[in-house]
Formats: C-alpha cells, sequence, structure tokens
C-alpha cells in the first residue's frame, strides 16, 4: 500500500514505496477520519445548525402567529337580568355574568410593517451563510494539519529505518575494530570508541522510535484512525516545478476562509439598516374569535374583534444601538480585510515553500551520494590502515545526518504541495466523504 494524495490533486506527484501488505495507511483513510471525526470540525458544523436555528428565529418573528387561550372563572354570584316582553316577545332572562363563566380567545396576528425586523431576517440568513463557509473553511484547515501530522509520521518512520541501518553499520565498524585490535593494528581506545558508537546509534534509533510514537498518538487522535507502523514508507517526488500561482490560486472571494468574513461584514451590515429602521413605525394586525357563555347585553356567545395597531417608539436606546452596530460594521470590515491579507499570504508562503523545498530535496539527495560514497570509502579506507576511526566515525554520522535531512526534505515538500492545494480552498478527499 502506498502513501499517496489524490492524484487529480496534484498531477505528476508520485508518494510511493515498494512495501509489503499491510502498510501505512493512504492519507486519503486520515483525512477522511479527520473529517467525521475532529472536534474542530463538528464544532463548526454544530455552530453552522445554530444559527440556521436563530435564523428560523428571526423569520418566525415577522411571520403571521396564531394563539389561543381558554379561561374558567368561578363568580361568587350570578348577575342576571330580566327584560320586560316587547312587541309580543315574552319577557326574557339574560344572564350578565354566570356562577362558571367560561371564555376562549382565538387571535390570530400579522405583521404588516415591520422594517427592521425584516432586516434582521436578512442578517440572520447572512449569518447562517457564513456558518456554512465556516463549516468549509474548518474543514480545511483540519485536512492542513492532518497532512502535516501525516507527513511527518512517514517522515519519522522513515528515520527509524535509516536509524537501524546506522545502528548495524556501528556495529560493524565495532567487530572490525574488535578484530584489527586483536591483530595488534590498533589501540584498545578504539575499540572503547566504536562500542560508545554503537550506544550513541541505539539511542538514535530509540529517539526515532518516540517521535514515531509521539506523531502516530497525534495523527490518531486528530482523526480516529489508528495508523499502521508495520511497514516503512518511502516518499519520493519527481522534484516538478509547480503551475503559475494564479494558475492554481482562485479569486480571494472564493477561498472559504474569506467567503466567512465577507458573509459575516454583510450581516453586520444587514444589522446595522434593521438598527437603523427601528426609527420607522410598525404595523401589525389582529384578529381575535371570542366565544363566551357571558353574552351579556349582547346577546351572541361568539364575538370577533379585528385590530390595526401602528406603533412607534423612540428613546436613547435608538442612538446608542445604531453606534454600537456601526461599531460592529467597522469590526467586520476589518476582519474581512484581515481574511483577504492572510489568504493571500499564505498562498504566496505555501506556493515559495514549495519551490525552496525542491531546492532542498535536491540538494539533500546529491548530499546524500556524497555522504553514502565517503562513509563506504571510509570504511574501506580504516580497514587497511589508510584512515583513522575518528575519521570513519565521521564519515558514518554525516552518511546518518545527511540521509536524515533528505528523508525530512523529501516530506515537507510533499506536504508541502498539499498545503498549497488546501490553501487554493482544493480538497484531498472526494465530495462524499464531508462530515
Amino acid at each position: 500500500m502506498a502513501a499517496r494524495i489524490s492524484p487529480a490533486l496534484i498531477p505528476a506527484l508520485v508518494v510511493s514505496a515498494a512495501l509489503p501488505a499491510h502498510a501505512l495507511q493512504p492519507l486519503d483513510a486520515f483525512v477522511a477520519g479527520g473529517r467525521a471525526k475532529a472536534p474542530d470540525n463538528l464544532e463548526a458544523v454544530a455552530n453552522r445548525d445554530v444559527t440556521d436555528a436563530q435564523a428560523g428565529v428571526a423569520l418566525g418573528r415577522v411571520l403571521p402567529g396564531v394563539s389561543a387561550r381558554g379561561t374558567y372563572t368561578r363568580n361568587q354570584y350570578e348577575s342576571t337580568i330580566t327584560l320586560p316582553a316587547e312587541m309580543g316577545m315574552p319577557a326574557a332572562t339574560v344572564t350578565i355574568t354566570p356562577n362558571d363563566q367560561l371564555d376562549l380567545f382565538l387571535t390570530a396576528n400579522v405583521t404588516l410593517v415591520d422594517l427592521a425586523g425584516f432586516w434582521r431576517v436578512k442578517s440572520a440568513r447572512l449569518g447562517h451563510e457564513a456558518a456554512e463557509r465556516n463549516v468549509e473553511a474548518t474543514l480545511l484547515a483540519v485536512d492542513a494539519q492532518v497532512v502535516q501530522d501525516y507527513y511527518q509520521l512517514v517522515a519519522n518512520i522513515a528515520l527509524v529505518q535509516q536509524a537501524i541501518i546506522s545502528l548495524n553499520v556501528a556495529k560493524e565498524s565495532y567487530n572490525l575494530t574488535d578484530a584489527q585490535l586483536k591483530a595488534g593494528r590498533v589501540a584498545e581506545l578504539d575499540l572503547e570508541r566504536a562500542r560508545a558508537e554503537v550506544e550513541r546509534n541505539v539511542q538514535q534509533v530509540t529517539e526515532a522510535e518516540l517521535q514515531v510514537s509521539l506523531a502516530a498518538t497525534s495523527l490518531e487522535t486528530l482523526t480516529s484512525v489508528k495508523p499502521d507502523l508495520s511497514q516503512p514508507v518511502t516518499i519520493d517526488d519527481d522534484l516538478h516545478a509547480e503551475p503559475p500561482l494564479d494558475q492554481i490560486a482562485p479569486p480571494l472571494d472564493k477561498l472559504p476562509a474569506v467567503a466567512v468574513a465577507v458573509k459575516n461584514r454583510e450581516s453586520a451590515d444587514a444589522a446595522a439598516d434593521g438598527q437603523r429602521l427601528q426609527l420607522v413605525p410598525t404595523l401589525t394586525g389582529s384578529f381575535t374569535e371570542h366565544v363566551t357563555n357571558a353574552s351579556g347585553f349582547a346577546g351572541n356567545n361568539a364575538i370577533w374583534q379585528a385590530v390595526l395597531a401602528l406603533t412607534w417608539t423612540f428613546d436613547y436606546t435608538n442612538i446608542a444601538g445604531i453606534k454600537q452596530q456601526d461599531a460592529t460594521v467597522r469590526v467586520a470590515q476589518a476582519r474581512e480585510r484581515r481574511a483577504r491579507l492572510a489568504a493571500n499570504d499564505a498562498l504566496v508562503r505555501s506556493y515559495s515553500t514549495v519551490a525552496a523545498n525542491i531546492t532542498r530535496s535536491r540538494s539533500a539527495r546529491i548530499g546524500v551520494k556524497s555522504a553514502n560514497r565517503a562513509s563506504e570509502l571510509a570504511f574501506e579506507r580504516y580497514k587497511v590502515g589508510a584512515t583513522t576511526q575518528l575519521e570513519l566515525l565521521q564519515a558514518q554520522r554525516d552518511a546518518f545526518a545527511a540521509e536524515a535531512s533528505r528523508i525530512q526534505a523529501d516530506a515537507d515538500l510533499v506536504n508541502a504541495r498539499v498545503q498549497l492545494r488546501l490553501a487554493a480552498g482544493q480538497e484531498v478527499v472526494g465530495p462524499g466523504q464531508k462530515p
């Protein structure tokens, strides 16, 4: 199984390993795990649902509504009146207030004109759209952390393998020194130096294994996917140059992080307009049906009532509220500008990092070839007594340092390529793997 990113994202990028089965899972598995389980993603989704509900609450306040109220009243005295006979009609007794009085009120309320309320609905809807964009921005931010942790783990796994190779070389040098000591060619000091070098390499292996354990734990914590560390993974990049940045990067407004700031600023603008519109009167209407067993002089048990209400209020809180919302708009504008600058800087930084890492990887690979050749020559010369043990030890240490530098450089390069795509708003998994 090879460690790789989606070919559709980074064409011509080779991240491969000729390994047995059950090697480290591919990057996509960890990205999908982070999207489904990372707390930041879960929080962003929950916040989006909160803003959706808040937008619904704001809309509900300006939509028509109905209410029903029923009452039972026990009166100490019943009040009645007898109406005299009139125009051939017999006398009648009318109950004004019964002992057991029942009333039912059915009311429909309609907002006819409430400009401030309408603008609050608009502001809440824009806030929900900002939360939608924030989900996308958070997904990419978590993806970036997953990618960083993944390739650092890959580098650490490779470093363990190299440390083991270095340890075996040190043991071979120790055995050679021991043989030469018995043959009387070197002093006992050389054997002790060789033994110390073996132990130094044991410490290197232990430290490298610790870094693998820590990196694996960090990746598992973020993604809830347990890394398979049974086999090493080798990263190799073809060192191709990236296309021009303007071919990779979309307009800044298309980037989720910038879109969040834009929607928040638009929401603040709408809220500020709504605050000013509170100075405009509101017009509401209501219709009430009253059903009762105390008909009174009206002689009807069901009575309706229609009301139009024009309301206007003013106090200093209106002025203070306008000032507050205007200040909130300025804050949102500053955050939008900061988001644009940060997004542009991230693109330039990521693009420049890729270019620098290409040079770094190319140099590191040349350095590995030279350091390995120097180590081989030093070993051959030491066997025939043509060089000192200190020179051999230094050559072997240089070879390990060069290989460690190459491993980290290649991992950083592949990571930088993916980070560039993420900074440009691209994804590293398919659309069906969103939480």
